[in-house]
């Protein structure tokens, strides 16, 4: 297999804007084609994820397969095709609107009792998942993509609504809108000015049951960093699945970065806050962003080659040069998807 760098990223705001696939996905194709220093006409293909229904790719760009269910999937999807020699240029694309398919209401009833069985043998308290909130809302306030942000505090969220005990409004991340694409190449090689492309050490799937992904996210986990040739203590920064905050705290530990059931422990001392040792979700992650189904995936690389490219403002993660992405979504068969994708500035 070849290696596969990221050449250029874009994306657009997340929030509630009530757009049109065609007019989001325009927006983040055409920034991240430029921002790859490519035109249209040099890109082989497009892997792209998007609800049932949602049109189809950016019009004379070839699309790799269906559409996908979620990003995981069109990451994966877009990076074998480079990886495999099918293709020396492809874009990853997800794009999400509000006309949501799923029961969002069910799902975060599922996402409660493995919160609650999670707290249960780790020993978290609600107050650590305000602590989570509290981190990524403000590190989401710094992002200007990221139209749903507003700084929490912890007590704050301790007293908004109770949606499904333990799981509070606050701590479950809201449906939004937004698009998201990375262009994928053979070649690091880069015509004009612009950022050297970054490349990617791992790119791995896992499968696991909704609700209960923790297992395929360890998997996915082991997978990649056997493949990336490095461990947990080598990541600088992550973007991980905070649909709720539980699942935030969850990851510390699938992740390994964090032995099991002291998850709680990292957040209590601000290890992965913004200028904590390892930064989780400094983009703001879906908590700040929103759950955008289709799109959050490719948004987590765009955020990670941001950040690995000294990009990212006033969220930037000091020294950062090898960055983890870890998302989950639904598969065809009404699974769950977890995609894990190790990108390094070297």
């Amino acid at each position: 297999m070849r290696d596969v760098f990221v050449a250029g990223v874009g994306a657009t705001t997340f929030g509630r804007s009530g757009r049109s696939a065609g007019a989001l996905e325009r927006d983040a194709l055409a920034a991240a084609i430029a921002d790859a220093g490519l035109t249209a006409a040099q890109v082989g293909g497009v892997a792209r994820a998007a609800g049932r229904g949602e049109g189809r790719a950016g019009r004379g760009l070839r699309a790799l397969g269906p559409a996908s269910v979620s990003a995981a999937q069109a990451l994966q999807r877009g990076w074998h095709a480079v990886a495999s020699g099918e293709l020396d240029v492809v874009i990853c694309l997800g794009v999400q609107t509000l006309r949501t398919t799923h029961d969002h209401a069910a799902l975060v009833a599922v996402r409660a009792r493995a919160a609650e069985a999670y707290m249960s043998r780790s020993g978290a308290t609600a107050g650590h998942l305000a602590r989570v909130v509290a981190k990524n809302s403000a590190q989401g306030a710094e992002n200007p993509r990221a139209l749903l942000a507003r700084a929490h505090g912890a007590a704050e969220v301790l007293e908004s609504e109770l949606l499904v005990d333990p799981l509070r409004r606050l701590m479950v991340a809201e449906l939004s809108d937004g698009a998201a694409a990375v262009v994928l190449t053979a070649s690091r090689r880069r015509r004009g000015p612009g950022p050297r492309p970054l490349r990617i050490r791992a790119s791995v799937l896992a499968r696991g049951p909704v609700g209960e992904v923790n297992g395929a996210v360890a998997e996915a986990g082991r997978m990649g960093y056997q493949a990336a040739g490095i461990g947990p203590d080598d990541v600088d920064c992550a973007e991980v699945d905070d649909a709720t905050a539980a699942g935030e705290l969850m990851s510390y530990e699938a992740l390994q970065f964090a032995p099991e059931g002291q998850g709680p422990e990292l957040v209590a001392a601000g290890f992965t806050m913004l200028g904590g040792v390892l930064p989780v979700n400094a983009s703001g992650g879906m908590l700040a962003l929103g759950e955008a189904v289709h799109a959050s995936g490719v948004a987590q690389i765009c955020e990670l080659a941001w950040q690995l490219r000294r990009q990212a403002g006033r969220r930037q993660v000091a020294g950062a040069r090898v960055g983890l992405a870890c998302s989950a979504g639904p598969a065809d068969d009404g699974a769950q998807v977890v995609s894990l994708t190790i990108v390094t500035a070297g």
